[in-house]
């Protein structure tokens, strides 16, 4: 028998949670597995907005330093899912302490490069280490919450990231200017090594998972179709779509995925558990996620050639009108999770894809009229929609699958979601061309509606009753382990 004060004990045992779920534990975990990957994220749009000062001080090119960004980029989408089983397997936290560990290492390297491969490297060693960390940190959130409030958290979460580029831009540029650029690494390595500490001291000993061998061969083949897809989008942007080997990258990737489809058919403990795509609230909510990726970076790096190319604006004032994005991203991100408490996941995540949609088309039209003002609407809309659909991404898949897959399911999170990035990027430059008229711009940013159009089927297809409904029913009965933790 059971006493009252056991039993937040047994239901967190009973869910797979590796942690009491009390609210001062949960109260200190979420702001220290922040600060764990905060350097990383106020690093982005800075080195993106330094990297021809870097270039000329490395005495490389642009066009060669831009490998710091597709790399890490790489990096992430390649390592996130095998990171998130190795957390499920041997422990979130001692696979967190990894990943933070060589994300400080590499922030410091960065700040230390002699040259522009040893800087590429370096922002490599920071995408491995961020691709540790990334799907752990979110698994321990998932942990330490109940699923009413994983949206809430995961609010915050994303408020602290995407406010944090923010920050660094506005601190970073003028660091740039007055001292260098490696003293942007200079600071960052500490607050990293912070977060590397206190996350040491803070989150609790984990429970480790089953000791079962990874699916080395599974892993691989979904990392090689990665990678191969990902370096197919880098040809098609140098070669065209009719570049013969980008086609043959883009025919890799295929038959990469047959054999990933195969080997986790065969294996008795996959990599990740192929059923989990007949659920729809794990599916949906992963198209969503990449097509609203797709087009909000494809238009956010679009975005500034518009402002300079049509409306004539200089860097320091591109900079500052962009900064309406990621502003309303940031403060809006609370909001989402707030949302889907009260109204569910499937509303929100739909509510996003539209306010995705309706931004792009504004965008367009803004290219016809050149009006700047409606540009600024755009752009704020474009963040709205990321505001709210970024929390919900993570924790609706979170919610759809067992527990003890909370790492795997957080890393084929952030897969799809760079994934998506990327290839929005590399499509919509491609749309664009040379062309920098007012009518290319629009149709590109349609182009980017369309897609995005179709994200909002994946909220649509999402259940309203059991997060882990599959496709022939609206409403199954709850699995025993989410029943005895209600």
């Amino acid at each position: 028998m059971t006493s009252a004060q056991e039993r937040p004990s047994t239901a967190a045992a009973a869910d797979g949670g590796e942690t009491l779920r009390d609210e001062a534990y949960a109260r200190r975990l979420l702001p220290t597995v922040l600060l764990a990957v905060i350097a990383f994220s106020t690093s982005m749009t800075i080195v993106s907005a330094a990297l021809p000062t870097i270039a000329e001080d490395l005495g490389s090119t642009t066009g060669t330093l831009s490998w710091s960004v597709t790399g890490l980029f790489l990096a992430m989408a390649i390592g996130t899912p095998v990171m998130g089983k190795l957390g499920d397997t041997y422990g979130h936290r001692r696979v967190l302490l990894v990943g933070a560990t060589v994300l400080t290492l590499g922030t410091a390297a960065c700040g230390l490069a002699w040259d522009a491969a040893s800087f590429i490297g370096a922002r490599m060693v920071v995408g491995a280490g961020i691709a540790a960390t990334m799907p752990t940190s979110n698994a321990l959130i998932m942990q330490a919450f109940p699923p009413e409030r994983r949206s809430v958290a995961m609010g915050w979460y994303q408020m602290a990231m995407t406010g944090a580029p923010v920050v660094g831009l506005v601190i970073g540029g003028p660091m740039i200017e007055a001292w260098g650029w490696r003293t942007v690494f200079a600071a960052l390595t500490p607050l990293a090594l912070t977060g590397l500490v206190l996350s040491f001291i803070v989150i609790r000993p984990s429970v480790r998972g089953p000791r079962v061998p990874i699916d080395w061969l599974g892993a691989g083949a979904l990392g090689a179709a990665t990678l191969t897809f990902l370096l197919g989008l880098e040809r098609m942007k140098v070669g065209g779509p009719a570049d013969p080997i980008g086609a043959l990258l883009f025919l890799a990737t295929v038959l990469c995925l047959v054999l990933f489809v195969r080997t986790e058919r065969r294996s008795e403990r996959p990599l990740l558990r192929l059923d989990y795509f007949g659920r729809r609230n794990f599916t949906g909510p992963l198209l969503a996620n990449s097509l609203a990726q797709f087009a909000y970076m494809g238009g956010f790096l679009i975005s500034p050639l518009l402002l300079e190319e049509v409306f004539g604006l200089g860097v320091a004032a591109v900079a500052l009108v962009l900064l309406f994005r990621p502003g309303t991203f940031s403060l809006t991100s609370p909001v989402g999770g707030r949302l889907a408490a009260r109204l569910g996941d499937r509303p929100v995540v739909v509510a996003a894809s539209v306010s995705m949609v309706v931004s792009m088309v504004v965008f367009a039209a803004s290219s016809w009229v050149e009006s700047l003002v409606v540009v600024v609407v755009g752009l704020v809309l474009s963040g709205l929609a990321m505001g709210l659909g970024a929390p919900v991404y993570v924790t609706a898949v979170a919610n759809a699958v067992d527990s003890s897959d909370f790492g795997v399911a957080g890393g084929m999170s952030t897969t799809v979601m760079n994934i998506g990035s990327l290839t929005g990027i590399q499509a919509m430059f491609v749309v664009l061309g040379d062309s920098r008229s007012p009518g290319a711009f629009a149709v590109v940013y349609l182009f980017g509606a369309a897609v995005a159009a179709i994200g909002v089927l994946g909220g649509l297809m999402m259940s309203t009753s059991d997060p882990r409904a599959g496709w022939g029913s609206r409403r199954t009965a709850a699995p025993a382990a989410v029943a005895s933790t209600s």
